[in-house]
């Protein structure tokens, strides 16, 4: 295979209109059968220099420094000018496949575009290429008459690699193309990224701010801040030899296990002490079709006799992929949905009035959908603490001091906020009513690394300080087994297993966990039963 570079980005800068540049003279390499990742935070600029190789940059974005090169040297973009063989020598893989795949079409009939258009390739041959293509990416037979919402997360991914694959590339640009989906299908998705470019000999440009997935599939690692390049090098040598205070504290913040002698097991509290939540033999029933006269006829059990105790002071993880019933199990424990069969006690009562309204608070996991963007943080959360029984508790200043910002934020509207400020605010409104239990939903799941491990170091301080008791709802396992005392494993409606974190994580018993945990990206050993 050959040790030239087929694609070559060199000293290039973007900018937006007249302003400074926001992107300043990255250079990076890409070789064939090879892997490049460039990761970053959020606003780093990596996804702009993906972007600016297809000519796809947003609004007034033009390259004003540096150009693009493909193979044997020949020039893709330079300022003023595009010609980048789009679609045939280069191709991408989106973030979101449901934003990227048109709903009124069938996925089949947009991957044979490109064939039409750059291979001039129709009708039946058209048709056996696409269902090559679908068998290569893995889907199932027939996939090509379906539209994207019959489509599953990972197999509407797949739909868009054979979109991405249909003329040949030579370079496969993929942008975050594995974030928002579950840790099985991320690692299904990554070891056929890893499968192709071996077949094909592709040279891949990953963008990525999840280090796991760096780790696990990068030859060579570009790392970015603010626009600009601050280490570059071969994965080994950057991942386990950092040389720049920056990338020393991306690593830094990835979670860790907590170590077990800092866990709190429930056998520490006094024999006989009821759980401060519990759901005992739980089952939760959506009808999914009726007849004519709107009685029921197809139902699904979304929870099907769940046990879950949790005492007072436990903080307890809930993993498991989407669709297991997370989030309904959650919704039902703080008292926002109803259940069908079980029973749900709070303090060994019902969990309901305005007491245990206050007492039992969520963190969602869109700090941006959870604020109302018309109201001042202030305003916000003085609705909370008006609300409160103690009158004697923490003010609105108190309340964002205690969660990191300052007193004077009390006047700025959430649109001023970033991402993990906004979380931090939501998490402050949380604590306005006192509460004794809380509810987290994939809280950190959207974060920056290093945001989310501040978040997460947060959220332990809180709980040491005001003694609140927790339920981590997440499918991040590295996340949960750094700020729970116990795991919580559910499969489709089912608690399969149940345990101490350091256990659970590296003796799991369940075949289920075990594949969870074989599937982390980044993972040092395969774990099977001990």
């Amino acid at each position: 295979m050959s040790d030239a570079a087929i694609l070559t980005i060199d000293r290039m800068s973007i900018a937006f209109g007249e302003a400074q540049p926001v992107v300043k003279e990255v250079s990076c390499e890409v070789f064939p059968g090879q892997t490049t990742c460039i990761v970053g935070e959020s606003g780093s600029g990596k996804t702009l220099t993906s972007l600016a190789v297809m000519g796809l940059l947003p609004g007034s974005g033009a390259l004003t420094h540096g150009e693009v090169r493909g193979p044997e040297g020949t020039v893709w973009a330079k300022p003023g000018w595009h010609g980048g063989p789009v679609g045939r020598d280069v191709a991408m893989v989106f973030q979101d496949p449901m934003s990227s795949l048109n709903p009124s079409m069938r996925v089949g009939a947009q991957v044979a575009e490109p064939l039409e258009l750059h291979r001039n390739t129709r009708g039946e041959a058209a048709r056996a290429e696409v269902a090559r293509l679908f068998d290569e990416v893995g889907l199932p037979q027939g996939s090509e008459r379906k539209y994207s919402h019959e489509l599953s997360g990972g197999q509407k991914q797949r739909v868009m690699i054979a979109l991405a694959l249909a003329c040949n590339p030579r370079v496969l640009l993929a942008d975050e193309p594995t974030t928002a989906l579950d840790v099985t299908v991320q690692r299904d998705i990554l070891d056929l990224l890893q499968r192709l470019r071996d077949e094909r000999g592709l040279g891949v440009l990953f963008v990525t701010h999840d280090l796991d997935v760096v780790r696990d599939i990068a030859d060579h690692v570009v790392v970015m801040r603010h626009g600009e390049v601050v280490e570059s090098g071969p994965c080994q040598g950057v991942m386990n030899a950092p040389k720049h205070p920056y990338t020393q504290s991306l690593l830094a913040a990835m979670p860790e296990v907590r170590d077990a002698s800092a866990q709190t097991s429930p056998a520490a509290n006094p024999a006989g002490d009821a759980p401060l939540v519990a759901a005992r033999g739980v089952v939760k029933r959506f009808v999914t079709r009726t007849n004519i006269w709107g009685k029921p006829t197809h139902t699904f059990d979304a929870l099907k006799g769940v046990d879950l105790a949790i005492v007072r002071g436990e903080r307890v993880g809930l993993v498991g992929e989407s669709g297991s019933g997370k989030s309904t199990l959650g919704n039902i424990l703080l008292g926002l949905d109803t259940w069908d069969e079980g029973n749900v006690t709070w303090k060994g009562g019902a969990p309901k009035g305005a007491t245990f309204r206050r007492a039992a608070q969520p963190v969602f996991q869109d700090p941006f959908s959870a604020l109302n963007p018309s109201m001042t943080v202030g305003a916000a959360l003085q609705e909370a603490v008006d609300a409160r029984e103690d009158k004697h508790g923490p003010s609105v200043a108190g309340l964002l001091e205690e969660v990191g910002l300052s007193a004077s934020d009390a006047t700025r509207k959430p649109g001023s906020f970033s991402g993990g400020q906004r979380q931090r605010i939501v998490l402050a409104r949380a604590l306005a009513l006192s509460p004794e239990f809380l509810v987290l939903d994939e809280s950190v799941a959207a974060l920056d690394l290093r945001i989310q491990a501040e978040i997460l170091d947060l959220l332990k301080d809180l709980c040491e300080r005001r003694g609140l008791t927790f339920l981590f709802i997440s499918h991040d396992l590295n996340v949960v087994g750094a700020v729970c005392d116990r795991i919580a494993v559910m499969r489709e409606g089912e608690i399969v297993e149940e345990g101490p974190a350091t256990q659970l994580l590296s003796s799991p018993q369940h075949p289920y966990t075990q594949r969870l945990l074989n599937s982390r990206p980044g993972a040092p050993k395969r774990v099977g039963v001990a």
